[in-house]
This record gives C-alpha cells, structure tokens and sequence, in this order.
C-alpha cells in the first residue's frame, strides 16, 4: 500500500497548503505583483523624501521695501487737437505740410471764401438799405406824441435792422471758418492734402501735435486706485527701447471713470520729460509699460511673501523649533508693507528664526 503524503499532514497544514496553491499555480504572477508593491512603496518613500530635502529655510532679513503699481499704457500728447472746415470746400491754400512745424496762429489751411465774401458784400448792401429806412422811419414818426400804429412801424423798421446786423455777423463768420489757425505750436500730424485745388469733404481734419506736452497715458483699474496720489514718482518703459527706463512723477489722475467691457478704470498721465531724453526720441501711440511707486519702507524686517498665509483675517508662518526639519510650529506675525515679493514683519519673528519657505 503506498504512502498518502496528504493523510499525515494535521489539518492546519493542509488548509495552507489549499490557501497558497493558486500563488504555487501562478508563480511569476505572484513575482510580478510583489514587484509592482515594492515599486509602489519605493516611490512613496522617495516622495516623502524628496519633500524633506526640499524643505526651504530662510531667516528674516533687513531690507527696503518698495511697493510698485505695473499700468499698461501709450505715448500721448496732452495738447492735441483736430481741425475741420464747418463744411467742405475747395481747397486754395495750404500753410503747412504733414510732418511740418507750424506756429501759434498760423493758417493752416484756406478753402475757397468767394462765395462767402459775396454774400458778405451782399448782407452789407442790405444792411445799408435797412439803416436808411430806420433813419427816415425815425423822421416821418418821431415826435413829442404818436399814435400806436406810429409806435409799431418804428418798432418793425428797428427790428429789420437790427436782423440784418445779424446776417452780416454770420456772413462775417463764416468767412472766418474757410480758414483753419493752429490754436497752438507744434507738429502738423495729419493733414487730408499737402496742395491746393483739392475738394475737402466736412468729415476731413487737420491734427496738430505739440511735442512738449507729450505724456504716458494709461489706465488703472478701480481697484488698484487706493495709494495713487499726484506726485508719486514712477518710471516707464517702452517696446521700442528694450530695458531702457525713463523716470517721471504722476501728474494726473481723472476724476471720471471708463468703463470697458471687463472693468472700470481711471485714465492717469505721466509727463514725459523731452528735454532730458530728447523730442524725436518718441512717437504718438508707442506701447509700455510704467511702474509707479505707491510707497516705501527703509530698514525693515522682511520675509517672502510666499511664507505666509492668511485665515481669518491673520497671517501665520512656519517656524523651525528643532533640529530635524520636520520639527516645525505655526507661529502668528504682524505684517506691514506688502509687495509682490516680500512682506515686511512687524512684530512676531527675529533675524534669528527660521522660516519655512514653500
């Protein structure tokens, strides 16, 4: 008879051995898996290790702080003006080309005044006509007494002509308006012809540009306002000049917001100073980009900004307490001055503490 191997084993080791018969059948299943579970547990610890080693320290230091507001904007000028004719016309002189400087009242342009000069000519003649019918109005009625009817043919005769007074006023300006005047000094930037003989529709316009006004306009959203007063010294770069930085102070701030299709803003102007980097350095409508300085602190504590952390209306860091890196207390400060980068400390942490840094 031969020997049964399983009928000497006690019961505990044959529930074993039926236990672990699928992983004995599927060998290099069973290998596969504990692979996959020591990967899986190799990575957690590296992980957690790697968030150790990259743990950041960094003891508060003493510094100045300048808080800055950044404002997209333009080159402008501040005395800019359009000139147009009250209605079109031929053009019979022209006084300056586009690109010329002109002078305070100089004639920029002249459109044909015949029409006008006749019809002038002719509310004179009327005017005339009309005096001498007062003046005899005022023979044939002007007494000690008269009657009613007196009274109303002196009242009409006074009234034709005070009415052709006003037609030779009007004849007056209109002949005024034929002819355009720069209201100041500058650049003649735009001009709809540089010659003479050319028909000139009502929509057509003259610019004149002074280049001593010009300034960096730009504007500020609602919410970036507060701390903006006139005076703040600010600077500005421009696209057209890469990392040169000219230095201005804010001079205007409107009163009046725009609105755009995302926010409300506030138009701001920041003069440019030509005679210190030069007039034909700069052109109407060149794109930059200005800092303004809304305030500064000097010798203050300071930390990074990305240390701290707000709830509930307080700021906390983390402080290292203890040899290990792990070995870390929340700790609640006081802050001050806040810019983009730091934040100055005013009470809750020395020089000699050790801030965690994320």
């Amino acid at each position: 008879m031969p020997f049964d191997f399983k009928q000497k084993l006690n019961p505990l080791t044959k529930f074993t051995l039926r236990i672990t018969k699928p992983f004995r059948q599927h060998k290099i299943l069973t290998f596969v898996g504990l692979l996959i579970l020591l990967g899986v547990g190799y990575w957690l610890y590296q992980g957690q290790a790697t968030s150790q080693e990259e743990l950041t320290l960094q003891h508060p230091v003493r510094k100045n702080l300048k808080k800055t507001l950044s404002i997209s904007g333009v080159v402008d000028a501040k005395e800019k003006a359009r000139l147009r004719f009250l209605a079109g016309g031929k053009v019979v002189y022209v006084g300056a080309k586009e690109g010329e400087k002109v002078e305070k009242w100089q004639t920029i342009a002249t459109i044909d005044q015949r029409a006008a000069q006749k019809q002038l000519e002719q509310s004179l003649n009327t005017y005339q006509k009309e005096r001498l019918d007062w003046d005899q109005t005022n023979v044939d009625v002007y007494e000690d007494t008269y009657t009613t009817d007196e009274e109303r043919i002196r009242e009409k005769a006074q009234l034709d002509l005070y009415n052709q007074v006003l037609s030779v006023e009007i004849n007056t300006v209109n002949i005024d308006s034929s002819r355009l005047t720069a209201p100041f000094g500058g650049i003649l930037t735009v001009s709809p012809t540089n010659v003479s003989g050319v028909q000139l529709a009502g929509s057509d316009y003259f610019e004149i540009v002074n280049p001593e006004s010009l300034i960096f306009r730009a504007a500020v959203d609602e919410v970036d306002l507060a701390g903006l007063t006139v005076g703040l010294p600010a600077s500005f770069e421009l696209d057209a000049y890469d990392e040169e930085t000219f230095e201005t102070r804010l001079q205007y701030i409107s009163y009046t917001a725009s609105e755009t299709q995302t926010s409300t803003v506030f138009i701001v102007e920041l003069p440019i100073d030509t005679i210190r980097y030069g007039q034909d350095r700069f052109r109407i409508g060149m794109n930059g980009e200005a800092s303004v300085v809304i305030d500064t602190r000097s010798d203050v504590l300071t930390i990074p900004l990305e240390a701290t952390r707000e709830r509930e209306g307080r700021t906390y860091v983390d402080v290292q307490v203890g040899e290990t890196p792990d070995s870390v207390e929340e700790r609640e400060i006081e802050i001050g001055l806040e810019t983009n980068d730091d934040v100055e400390v005013i009470s809750g942490l020395t020089t000699d503490d050790l801030v965690v840094i994320p």
